[in-house]
């Protein structure tokens, strides 16, 4: 991917004058930051959702207020609107084809961001919702669930904070506050709602059953490099449940992992994400819930476990990780409104990897325990003006030079990139 920084003057010939995409260095920070969006109410896609196509060179933005789709081209910030027929809900793009898939009106398309044109695919499942496409586009993933109105009925209007499409599959409403969000993920996990973990075959329409119970269950993902492998959560407040599993959805018959097993009281894993070779699920560890933070991985190739440390009690909403696994960067948070009440924690951070080395003399055992590591944040972006209510879903650009986030730090919701190295 070309560099970024030619957003500055060669915007002027390229895009209208309107689209003239500002970029500036923090001054707190050094590093350059460059807004991709050109119109106002743009958003990010959520932290796990696949969001490159052609060939990582664009990157799909999505327009909540209208269910509207745009595209911008990373090396020059130009962008284009790719659908204009409303209530699309983005499920990811296709690792294989680069194609938009999305849901509207019961049924699963694939845009094609050339062209602009929809292919119908597949009916989705009567009380289903579609969360994830495998790495060949043969298979979305999702869930069944009955008689769940408990999680749209308890969606209530935070005051000033614009309408959004919520991960999970609720297709339109407004931003929860946690009191209302926490209240609600009690009131549903108690509820046994019967739910069923599905796959739907693209070619075929053939729906599977992988996974029936009355467990809460959400967040599909499938594996970047095997298109038979999937991660899904049992959701609730996360205290209260085994939250992170695998199953191989191309076997029948397959049994469920436990990627986690909580052992402590108010012990927390939680929102998981694989890394792009497909080798490692990592997620959000808290042991317990607020007190002491960690980032921990499992190797799905070799049972390997490595938990990285953060220091100072910070602790971020999400994380994520570079295409080539040697960076992670957190989005920040806010301790007016979370758990966490990580002190100077309003930033997109670099969090570079360290692990702890052993002393001489291995044991036995060591090599089925866990390797202990530990996380050297850097500060990004300065976002002690961004409402939280708003998460910025870090992800890093394919390239790995640049992480694009989500941000209200400027007034409008708005997609920004902040580059890794620092401003020369």
């Amino acid at each position: 991917m070309k560099s970024l920084l030619r957003l500055l003057p060669a915007l002027a010939g390229l895009l209208p004058a309107r689209a003239a995409l500002p970029s500036w260095v923090d001054p707190d920070t050094g590093h350059r930051v460059v807004q991709l969006s050109a119109d106002p109410s743009v958003e990010s896609l959520y932290f796990t959702q696949y969001a490159f196509t052609a060939g990582g060179s664009k990157m799909v933005m999505t327009v909540p207020r209208t269910g509207n789709i745009d595209v911008v081209t990373l090396a020059t910030g130009e962008n284009e609107h790719v659908y204009t027929e409303g209530r699309a809900r983005v499920v990811q793009t296709g690792r294989k084809t680069g194609a938009i898939y999305y849901v509207k009106g019961g049924y699963l398309y694939a845009l094609d961001p050339a062209t602009k044109q929809s292919r119908q695919l597949v009916k989705v499942p009567d009380n289903g919702g579609i969360a994830a496409i495998n790495c060949d586009e043969t298979l979305a993933a999702g869930t069944i669930t009955l008689n769940d109105h408990i999680s749209k009925d308890s969606i209530r209007r935070k005051e000033g904070a614009a309408p959004k499409i919520l991960p999970g599959g609720i297709e339109q409403g407004d931003i929860p506050s946690q009191v209302d969000k926490h209240a609600m993920m009690d009131r549903r996990l108690a509820a046994r709602l019967p739910c069923s973990l599905f796959t739907i075959d693209l070619r075929t329409g053939a729906v599977k059953i992988l996974v029936q119970g009355t467990d809460w269950l959400n967040h599909q993902q499938f594996s970047p490099t095997d298109p038979g492998l999937l991660i899904y959560a049992h959701e609730g407040r996360q205290w209260k449940v085994d939250r992170v599993w695998l199953i191989r959805a191309d076997r029948d018959g397959a049994k469920p992992m436990l990627v986690h097993q909580r052992t402590m009281r108010m012990e927390i894993a939680v929102h998981e994400f694989w890394s792009n070779d497909g080798q490692w699920v990592w997620y959000d560890l808290q042991t317990p819930l607020s007190e002491d933070f960690w980032v921990g991985g499992y190797n799905v190739k070799d049972g390997r476990r490595v938990w990285y440390h953060l220091p100072g009690g910070l602790w971020m909403v999400h994380y994520n990780v570079s295409p080539d696994g040697t960076l992670f960067s957190g989005d920040g948070s806010d301790p007016q409104i979370h758990y966490a009440q990580s002190k100077d924690a309003k930033w997109m951070f670099l969090l570079r990897p360290e692990l702890i080395p052993d002393q001489p003399g291995e044991t036995p055992d060591q090599a089925h325990m866990i390797q202990a590591g530990r996380f050297v944040p850097e500060k990004l972006v300065n976002l002690a003006k961004h409402d939280y209510s708003l998460e910025p879903n870090g992800m890093f650009s394919p390239d790995g030079k640049w992480v694009i986030f989500r941000s209200n730090f400027r007034g409008p919701i708005g997609v920004f990139a902040v580059e890794v190295a620092k401003a020369k």
